[in-house]
């Protein structure tokens, strides 16, 4: 009767243990809920790193109680979600700093919890903050700061093609054409395969205007064969017209190139558009001189006699009585 008694108060027990530890999971499973509608109300007020604790915490709970519970995966998405709000956030204040090491951390959420939606939102995201970072340093010309934000991004994101554009935009600013041209041409290749028509037709345009106004900085400056170099180099970047081809021809001839000047002076009239103006003296002007340095006297006096009109006519005259003695 004894064993009878201890065997009825020993399985009592178990019963009272079993229904105790039960409870227990049921509050905290109940505290795991409470720590996730805490996390959501948090959320809503952009309070995001104590509703990224409180979803934390409430995961923490699951695990030590219903690994399994559906409402654990929610809290897993609901961090990936508010770090993304939290780092788009950032991105609107351009705190970009800040901004990055958000979305380093998104990264770090969404490779833990599996989450491939925004893992390639993240790491889409850092190139171009690095990118908007380093526009905004070239912007106030803080150039060194640039290049190594922009370096960056096009470590991270070698197909952005904006990312060389801008790089190239801080070489034009210090006045560097070797490292222009370069980085340049590499915005247009990637353009290209890119399939960016609208960023290659900006690097183009961007290129064509620099080596305008290098060659006719150099032109002032009588540094003839850089003019040449740039000059040449525009014609890499948009379609030549009759005024690129001018250029050429003058500083041809200031080279004493007499064949390249004349090839050039030719071109120039080839696509001249404002016919019956005097504004086709110059090119006429610049081809007489070409000749007189081949001693083909002849087609310079041809030359020079369809220069003597508008703001040529006295300097073409000069030549055609006073030192040609044209017939």
């Amino acid at each position: 009767m004894m064993k009878l008694n201890l065997f009825k108060k020993a399985a009592l027990g178990m019963l009272l243990f079993t229904g105790l530890t039960a409870t227990l999971n049921a509050q905290t499973v109940n505290d795991a809920l409470a720590a996730f509608n805490k996390g959501i109300e948090l959320s809503q007020t952009d309070k995001f790193d104590e509703a990224i604790a409180s979803f934390t915490s409430a995961i923490d709970i699951f695990n030590q109680t219903e690994p399994e519970n559906e409402t654990k995966a929610k809290a897993q998405e609901q961090i990936v979600v508010v770090q993304y709000k939290k780092a788009s956030g950032l991105l609107k204040e351009k705190k970009y700093d800040d901004c990055i090491a958000a979305f380093d951390k998104l990264v770090e959420y969404s490779t833990s919890f599996n989450n491939e939606k925004y893992l390639k939102r993240a790491n889409s995201a850092i190139p171009k903050i690095h990118y908007a970072k380093g526009k905004d340093l070239y912007d106030t010309k803080q150039y060194d700061e640039a290049l190594g934000s922009l370096n960056k991004s096009i470590e991270l994101d070698p197909n952005y093609p904006m990312a060389y554009v801008r790089k190239a935009q801080v070489f034009e600013d210090k006045n560097d054409a070797e490292s222009f041209k370069q980085v340049i041409d590499l915005a247009i290749e990637v353009s290209i395969q890119s399939n960016d028509l609208k960023s290659e037709e900006t690097a183009k345009q961007i290129a064509g205007n620099f080596f305008l106004r290098s060659g006719a900085d150099a032109f002032k400056a009588e540094k003839y064969s850089n003019a040449a170099t740039y000059f040449n180099s525009v014609l890499e970047y948009k379609e030549g017209d009759t005024d690129i081809y001018y250029q050429l021809a003058a500083i041809y001839n200031k080279l004493s190139k007499w064949d390249e000047a004349i090839t050039a002076a030719n071109k120039s009239l080839e696509l001249f558009k404002e016919q019956g103006t005097t504004k086709d003296a110059r090119i006429y002007f610049e081809l007489g001189n070409a000749y007189v340095g081949k001693a083909d006297n002849a087609a310079a006096c041809d030359a020079y006699k369809k220069a003597n009109k508008g703001d040529y006519a006295a300097a073409s005259k000069y030549q055609i009585e006073q030192v040609l003695k044209c017939q």
